[in-house]
Parts: structure tokens; C-alpha cells; sequence
């Protein structure tokens, strides 16, 4: 892995947290599927594995987390850091439905 890619993968994890916090935030998605749902946006958002999804939500917003841990595979900097762990995380405004 070059550095390159920890760049990267530290964009596409932010971008994934704000689609899911987008994601959850737009109806009355109960608590217990707000998790379920960011987990499955962020595997459609970005092509990394093993990425940790927490979710918050309170009347007015939604919050997620994300960790991703990833092996550092150049030859000095990895010797000295074996893993990178990136974290994202992203904050929206509840939609809820007004009747």
C-alpha cells in the first residue's frame, strides 16, 4: 500500500460517513434499523472491508462513526506504524415527517 492510498481511503471513509448520516436522517427510521441501514450504505458507498459503523441518534440528529484499520506496507514507515486506523465521522439534521 502506498501513502497515496491511505489519502484516499481517508476521503472515501469521510465521504461514506456523510452518506450515511444523510441516509438515516431523511424519514423516522426507528433506532433499531438506523444501524443496519448506515452499515449498508457505507458498503454501497466505498470498497473498504471490516469497516466499524456506529450510530446516534437523538430528535434532532443523526451521527455516525466510522473506524477503519489498515496495514501500513511501506518498507520504513511500516516498520515503525504496522496499522493506520482511520476514523470519519459526520453529523445531519433529522427530516423528520410533520402530518
Amino acid at each position: 500500500m502506498q501513502l497515496g492510498s491511505v489519502a484516499n481511503d481517508q476521503l472515501a471513509l469521510n465521504h461514506a460517513a456523510q452518506v450515511a448520516a444523510r441516509a438515516i436522517s431523511l424519514a423516522d427510521i426507528p433506532d433499531e434499523s438506523a444501524q443496519q441501514i448506515a452499515i449498508s450504505t457505507v458498503e454501497q458507498t466505498v470498497n473498504l472491508n471490516d469497516v466499524e459503523v456506529a450510530v446516534e441518534l437523538d430528535r434532532d440528529t443523526a451521527k455516525v462513526d466510522l473506524r477503519f484499520s489498515r496495514e501500513v506496507a511501506v518498507p520504513i514507515i511500516g516498520k515503525l506504524f504496522k496499522r493506520v486506523e482511520l476514523r470519519a465521522s459526520a453529523v445531519m439534521p433529522r427530516q423528520l415527517a410533520t402530518n
